[in-house]
């Protein structure tokens, strides 16, 4: 069935793919941060792509059905996330899955034509080291693509924390993972000015970003995580699992209208300042 999906995705356009991959995503956030990175990828036509923080390697995954890469390449720290990648990965001598730490990648200077670094830099201690390293193993005038959560985040996508926040200077315990919520095993959350003036100290042109999420239900990322998560996983839903490669997707019903209040109006109120995520693209100078 997967080979039969990869052989399918050489035939379809960009757009198509990218459809066929995220429609039954429930989480509008993923969902918009993976169409920024595919479409930073594609645009670029990268050969050489490192995938860092790569986890169970939903984008390596994504990035192997692209037919223009010559090497993908996914770095984690966690060993039973590397194994369970490399389940699905083991007939693609393209991809290497390798075991380590951002602070000190196992390549050669000028290695890549582009490193992701998705949902990381808010795990960090010192996220000026990681973008040095980052930058050491970027070609000149190679991309690194960065998605961070916003600390202005709108109120309906994590009221509990906002309120905390807002009233108090804090927030739930990172490591009460199921109520933390935009904070779960989270060290920062990243304003807009913040990460882009990190990536100007260390060289990097910022080329493109994107404000993502500004609406939600109220409640959604508990809803999506501290209930749906463990749903799926607990029984076995492989329609709404986003590491399930292995069957053809579609929108459910409830996908669509979780994600409506996001695709209705995000967009359209031009001066939004709270948005669940930011996403950006810079060049190595």
């Amino acid at each position: 069935m997967l080979l039969m999906f990869l052989r399918l995705s050489k035939t379809m356009t960009h757009s198509n793919y990218i459809e066929s991959i995220l429609q039954s995503e429930p989480d509008p956030a993923f969902e918009e941060r993976a169409r920024f990175i595919l479409d930073s990828i594609v645009k670029n036509k990268s050969a050489n792509i490192l995938d860092v923080g790569c986890g169970r390697g939903f984008y390596v995954r994504l990035f192997s059905l692209l037919e223009f890469p010559k090497k993908i390449v996914g770095v984690d720290q966690n060993k039973i996330y590397l194994n369970k990648a490399g389940c699905d990965l083991k007939n693609d001598k393209r991809v290497r899955l390798m075991q380590g730490s951002i602070y000190h990648l196992p390549f050669d200077d000028n290695s890549f034509d582009t490193v992701v670094a998705s949902e990381i830099f808010e795990h960090l201690n010192n996220p000026q080291t990681a973008i040095e390293e980052c930058s050491r193993v970027l070609k000149k005038d190679g991309q690194l693509i960065i998605t961070v959560p916003h600390k202005n985040f709108p109120f309906f996508w994590d009221p509990i924390n906002f309120i905390l926040m807002k009233l108090f200077n804090t927030h739930v315990p990172k490591h009460i993972w199921w109520l933390a919520g935009i904070w779960a095993d989270h060290k920062k959350l990243y304003k807009e000015e913040e990460i882009k003036d990190l990536l100007s100290k260390k060289k990097f042109k910022v080329i493109r970003s994107k404000r993502i999420v500004a609406h939600s239900y109220p409640f959604a990322h508990f809803l999506l995580y501290g209930i749906g998560k463990n749903l799926i996983e607990k029984f076995n839903l492989p329609t709404f699992d986003r590491f399930n490669f292995n069957i053809t997707k579609k929108p459910s019903p409830f996908v669509k209208l979780f994600k409506l209040p996001s695709k209705k109006w995000d967009g359209i109120i031009k001066k939004d300042k709270r948005f669940m995520n930011l996403a950006l693209v810079g060049i190595k100078t």
